[in-house]
């Protein structure tokens, strides 16, 4: 029997972008799209982080909320590897619980000039490029679960998320004609830095598959949604959270009493798996 190694989800010849690529979802992506083929540029402002993506990446240190530097970023890539024909844009910031009352604006700016507006000065960098060179291409935006379910306390990032849903339909709409095809991925609960410091038990209980996902298993949508296989595949919002979204009644509501009531984790794992359960006890 032949020897399947080949990877068939082939980019070989494609140069891809990826932004937020030094650690999480944009990381994980960057490394993904290289072992298919790809040629692949990773931006981030965190310059140790990128610096460990290991070789045959180009690195550059880009913030991606400054227009101008997104523009000289996607100038240096296509002068050194050629015009980008995917854009995998997963920088994105989150700066935690913010009730309408007690809202920092500058905390309200900062997440969307880095979560909606840097992705649109990518895309459109990348747009550019792509009608150019006139072979089609792929871009992947990163919306969450957040934009489609409410939650309190968290108006900001959920608004830069939506905010990306609206735009990924007009953008394939507009750029169909030149084959290229605008997707946004709704990543659930999913083990990043942006993670850090949440008790990742809540999520072992209230998830239906008990765990939370995996950079990993993002990076494999994306390569799909790059590949020639999706070619029919545009304009799309697709979520991937384990099915979190399929959860309803008191179950969709957990996470914010989780906020208000620590204790109900324990509580919950209790009246599911019986008072002996340990409350440490992880299901992933």
């Amino acid at each position: 029997m032949a020897e399947r190694n080949a990877d068939v989800l082939d980019l070989g010849g494609r140069v891809a972008v990826v932004t937020g690529a030094a650690s999480g979802q944009g990381r994980a992506a960057a490394r993904r799209l290289h072992r298919a083929g790809a040629t692949v540029a990773a931006l981030d402002l965190n310059a140790e982080g990128l610096a460990t993506l290991g070789d045959g990446i180009l690195t550059l240190a880009v913030d991606t909320a400054d227009p101008d530097r997104v523009a000289e970023a996607f100038e240096e890539i296509e002068s050194s590897l050629g015009p980008a024909y995917i854009l995998a844009s997963a920088a994105a910031v989150w700066a935690g619980w913010n009730s309408i009352v007690d809202m920092d604006y500058g905390d309200v700016e900062r997440i969307f000039r880095i979560n909606t507006f840097g992705t649109l000065y990518c895309v459109k960098n990348a747009a550019r490029q792509m009608i150019r060179a006139a072979e089609g291409g792929r871009i992947i935006m990163w919306s969450s679960i957040a934009a489609a379910r409410g939650q309190a306390g968290d108006i900001p990032y959920s608004g830069s998320k939506a905010a990306l849903e609206g735009m990924a339909r007009p953008l394939a709409a507009e750029l169909a004609q030149h084959e290229i095809t605008v997707n946004v991925i709704a990543p659930g609960a999913i083990d990043t830095p942006m993670l850090g410091g949440t008790d990742l038990s809540f999520y072992d209980t209230v998830l239906p598959g008990r765990r939370i996902g995996t950079p990993e298993e993002i990076a494999e949508l994306v390569a799909w949604l790059c590949s020639p296989l999706s070619r029919f595949v545009t304009g799309a919002v697709i979520p991937i959270n384990g099915g979190v979204a399929s959860i309803n009644g008191p179950w969709a509501l957990a996470h914010t009493f989780h906020q208000l009531e620590p204790d109900l984790v324990d509580r919950m794992k209790a009246a599911l798996y019986g008072e002996d359960q340990p409350a440490s006890t992880s299901y992933s």
